[in-house]
């Protein structure tokens, strides 16, 4: 027998966790609305959730057989080991999910046991950080779609776009300890602030409050001058354009293609959410003038 590729072991599992999280994200679709819709979930979702969590069982099975080769193969039979007993209390139960309240997040125990031993076996692979990183910025983009859930049940109503990304700056300093705000990326004639940065994904976020047509048009011309503000900065490579609209003004699809008509760099990425809300009215100001000099 030859040398263990490390590498092809990788790209070889990878398929398996990606399919295994797209179920773990189905299964978490139906049990969120059973938590608060309970009586709107359609009976053709169980039957679906049944199907599904009878597949995720046997990819987290296939997964677990695969490093459990892994390490006979090198001979790491301690963490062999330690793999078996952390998996011992989950037995049966591969398709059971556990729920973080605080961010309304359901996730898999197993799935999460198997990605760390995927990282210890190929830890000393340069491509491991980026892979590492493929199930970090699925969960971000989980949380900023799921903005108007997290206000809805905080019984927030947000006027502005400084309520909305407060609020979920307390949600993601929680979960990814690294979090920042307003970070300045100065230029020549301007220096451009995103509303929050999270450091390990070098991943910035810019919120937008759309409580009308002309504020969502005016919306998408703010972040592409904030696309040139951005653009060579070494702290951050990612940037995510969150639409928080509070009425179906323009859809996801929309808005991409005005991305794409206007070359947008991919790394740029727009989110449209629907959520409610209401900018507050401006106040018309009155004639301060007595009552007197109005007769007159």
């Amino acid at each position: 027998m030859g040398d263990f590729n490390f590498l092809e072991f990788r790209n070889n599992l990878q398929k398996d966790f990606l399919d295994a999280q797209s179920l773990v994200n189905e299964i978490e679709n139906v049990q969120l609305q059973e938590m608060y819709n309970h009586d709107d979930v359609n009976s053709m979702y169980y039957t679906d959730t049944d199907f599904n969590k009878e597949r995720l069982v046997e990819v987290l099975d296939l997964i677990r057989l695969k490093i459990e080769f892994a390490y006979e193969f090198i001979g790491l039979n301690t963490i062999a080991e330690k793999l078996k007993n952390q998996l011992l209390k989950y037995e049966g139960k591969f398709e059971n999910l556990e729920f973080i309240p605080y961010i309304d997040v359901f996730y898999s125990p197993v799935l999460f046991i198997l990605k760390n031993h995927l990282k210890a076996i190929t830890s000393q692979l340069k491509e491991e950080k980026e892979f590492d990183n493929t199930s970090s910025i699925m969960l971000l983009e989980q949380i900023l779609r799921g903005t108007p859930k997290m206000l809805y049940d905080r019984e927030i109503e947000p006027t502005n776009e400084a309520e909305v990304r407060n609020e979920v700056y307390k949600i993601l300093i929680h979960v990814f300890p690294d979090t920042v705000r307003e970070i300045p990326i100065s230029k020549i004639s301007k220096t451009y602030k995103p509303d929050i940065g999270v450091k390990k994904l070098k991943s910035a976020i810019e919120y937008k409050f759309i409580n009308s047509l002309q504020e969502a048009k005016t919306a998408i011309g703010g972040v592409f001058e904030d696309v040139n503000g951005y653009a060579g900065s070494e702290d951050w490579t990612t940037f995510y354009a969150v639409f928080y609209m509070t009425d179906n003004f323009m859809t996801q699809d929309q808005i991409e293609a005005e991305f794409k008509l206007s070359r947008v760099s991919h790394k740029w990425k727009p989110l449209v959410v629907f959520g409610k809300g209401e900018r507050k009215q401006k106040k018309k100001k009155t004639n301060s003038k007595p009552l007197a000099d109005k007769i007159e």
